[in-house]
């Protein structure tokens, strides 16, 4: 079984393997999604550089993501702010476009 906490406080979390799998096609493979976000937070007084994945709408998002998501801005709906569970997808992106 993989990895189903991911962050510092567990703000990403999975009740099974099904469910993070249902969210990691999702965050691959639809329209509604940005998962590369990296912003430079540190230059507006933040504690840092933050990965980040973005939802454009909350149209079609798995009830699993729309529960680990925080409030987006005016122009979007949700965002997941994770390194380490970014940066995982990251590493299963790269590894699928191989």
């Amino acid at each position: 079984m993989s990895k189903l906490i991911y962050g510092k406080n567990g703000q990403v979390h999975f009740d099974s393997e099904e469910e993070k799998q249902i969210a990691i096609e999702y965050i691959l493979h639809s329209p509604n999604v940005d998962f590369n976000i990296h912003e430079n937070n540190q230059e507006q007084g933040a504690w840092g550089p933050e990965d980040r994945i973005h939802f454009r709408s909350e149209a079609g998002v798995p009830e699993c993501l729309k529960r680990i998501m925080t409030v987006g801005n005016g122009s979007l709906y949700g965002r997941i702010n994770c390194a380490e569970f970014c940066a995982e997808i990251r590493t299963i992106a790269n590894n699928q476009s191989r």
